[in-house]
């Protein structure tokens, strides 16, 4: 219990110091940014595809709110995942000094336990969406026939913290779940303006705008034997619609002197949409698993979008397989290691310039054993988001995540195996 809290303590000082850093991408200047799809688990080598899949011991799922009932009693579990990824960007606005862009950051960190034979439990930290963008334009003042040098710089982002119970029932054939979060951040966006007829030095204008707000996600799985050697599961989850408090601010500045501090531009609201999820897996002998994933969130018509873009309802599909190496050790099935592929394709939630912004790519991962307690996954991901029609910006991209899970006995009564 005492390696489990320093470590939980040691990883929490890290995210502070490294979580500060965010990905790029072009169309994060748009409603609430990139939103974060994966969960960087053990599922990012199959194209995140585990909606019906249970967490195995010293593997938390948790795409499915109800895959934490699968975890192994009376163990804490800690994990921590890093995710590295390095972008190229074609189009009509891309020169040779911009098109790369390469980031690293910690993507999840979770304390989680089964309490019980019906009741696990567990609480995390992710990133929720992520701001990071920078470009130039022209602009005209009104009343004015003169156009000056725009600068436009956009950061932040939001970050949820959760709660999550999953209870098994039914002879463990049925499992159900509950996650709690609670969504909060901020994006800063920046106009700064040059020009001799504006200033002798730059203008800059920063619109800072506040999110915070509870989301609910519920989720089953449903598991039973085909026959002697297969088996399947049937998985489900249902997000609910939230409304976001938001709450802006105003500062301009000329050169370092203040105009406006922090002026209080009213409040508001962003809502996130109803999501649903649904998937079904196939595993051969407990060795071969084949499971197939879909999502649709319903954003169309939900906020107010502008000339340049809207937002449309979102789905994505993914298929993945795992392969199981087990071994046999004291009479007893244990995994020493795994190896994964996956495939999906997505629509995003954002039209700009008529253009659905969408996704595909590949996956694959591997992972296992370091050493007692300690277990590793490592899986790598290349694809492509974006068009270069109607002057978008492509994006081809290679991402790399690596993740580590610790458990140790909380308690055992006496008994160190049941």
């Amino acid at each position: 219990m005492r390696k489990l809290s320093v470590l939980a303590c040691f990883t929490v000082i890290l995210m502070i110091k490294a979580n500060a850093q965010n990905m790029n991408s072009p169309y994060s200047a748009y409603g609430v940014g990139e939103i974060s799809e994966g969960w960087a688990d053990r599922s990012s080598g199959m194209a995140n595809t585990s909606i019906s899949l249970m967490s195995t011991p010293g593997f938390l799922l948790n795409k499915n709110p109800a895959s934490m009932a699968g975890l192994e009693r009376s163990l804490g579990q800690v994990d921590l995942a890093l995710v590295g990824r390095s972008s190229t960007f074609t189009g009509t606005p891309i020169t040779s000094s911009n098109n790369t862009a390469k980031d690293l950051v910690i993507k999840r960190f979770s304390l989680s336990a089964k309490i019980n034979n019906h009741w696990a439990s567990g609480v995390g930290f992710l990133p929720f969406s992520y701001v990071s963008y920078s470009f130039t334009g022209q602009k005209s003042i009104e009343g004015s026939t003169s156009t000056y040098n725009g600068n436009y710089d956009g950061n932040g982002g939001l970050h949820q913290i959760f709660w999550n119970n999953a209870f098994a029932m039914w002879h463990n054939h049925l499992a159900m779940g509950l996650r709690s979060s609670f969504i909060f951040g901020s994006i800063n966006q920046t106009e700064t303006l040059s020009g001799s007829t504006i200033s002798s030095v730059p203008v800059a204008a920063q619109t800072s705008t506040y999110y915070n707000n509870f989301r609910f996600e519920y989720g089953a799985i449903y598991n039973n034997k085909l026959n002697k050697n297969w088996k399947f599961a049937l998985g489900g989850k249902i997000t609910t619609k939230t409304d976001l408090r938001t709450d802006q601010t105003l500062t301009v500045q000329e050169g370092s002197t203040v105009i406006e501090n922090n002026k209080d531009m009213g409040t508001g609201t962003f809502s996130l949409p109803w999501a649903y999820d649904a998937g079904i897996s196939l595993t051969n002998k407990d060795r071969s698993t084949f499971t197939v994933d879909y999502s649709f969130a319903n954003w169309s018509g939900l906020n107010a979008g502008s000339a340049t873009y809207s937002m449309v309802n979102s789905s994505r599909l993914s298929a993945g397989v795992q392969f199981s190496n087990q071994l046999k050790r004291y009479n007893m099935v244990a995994e020493k290691s795994y190896f994964q592929a996956g495939v999906f394709a997505g629509q995003s939630y954002l039209q700009v310039k008529g253009q659905q912004i969408n996704e595909f790519g590949v996956t694959a991962g591997y992972g296992g054993f370091l050493s007692r307690g300690l277990n590793f996954h490592f899986s790598l991901e290349g694809g492509r988001r974006g068009t270069t029609a109607n002057s978008l910006v492509r994006e081809n991209y290679v991402q790399a995540t690596l993740a580590f899970s610790y458990r140790e006995i909380l308690y055992s009564k006496g008994r160190k195996y049941d």
